[in-house]
């Protein structure tokens, strides 16, 4: 897969969560869904996007995302991938204890994160929640 990571200068250090977001031509809902994801209470995570060549202006919003925020790296696919291949490639670049997929079109309460994490950090026999 050849890919080209855009994000800012700061990395965020041993995040607890990755929320995984692939992502093809999201323009429509891609500010709502990230704003939700930005606005946890819960804030060790990183968010990896792996934008699938889109061809509209979601690579423009996430760039903006990016210089504001140390938890996202974006990455943008010089070709498309197809859909199996770009959660794929965003699975394989977590580097955390938890995984959390997250759609173009996902609104998040803002306890969401929280309410899970504790949930699973509690309940040593649960692999999901």
């Amino acid at each position: 897969m050849d890919s080209k990571k855009i994000e800012n200068n700061m990395d965020i250090k041993n995040p607890n969560v990755t929320i995984g977001m692939p992502v093809y031509n999201g323009e429509k809902f891609i500010k709502n869904a990230l704003d939700s994801i930005l606005s946890q209470t819960y804030t060790n995570f990183e968010l990896i996007i792996s934008d699938n060549a889109s061809t509209d202006s979601t690579q423009d919003i996430c760039q903006e995302y990016v210089k504001n925020d140390k938890r996202i790296q974006y990455y943008k696919q010089t070709k498309n991938i197809g859909i199996y291949h770009n959660f794929k490639f965003v699975l394989l670049k977590s580097n955390s204890k938890y995984f959390q997929w997250a759609s173009t079109d996902d609104l998040w309460h803002s306890t969401f994160l929280e309410k899970n994490i504790t949930f699973l950090e509690n309940n040593e026999n649960y692999v999901g929640s």
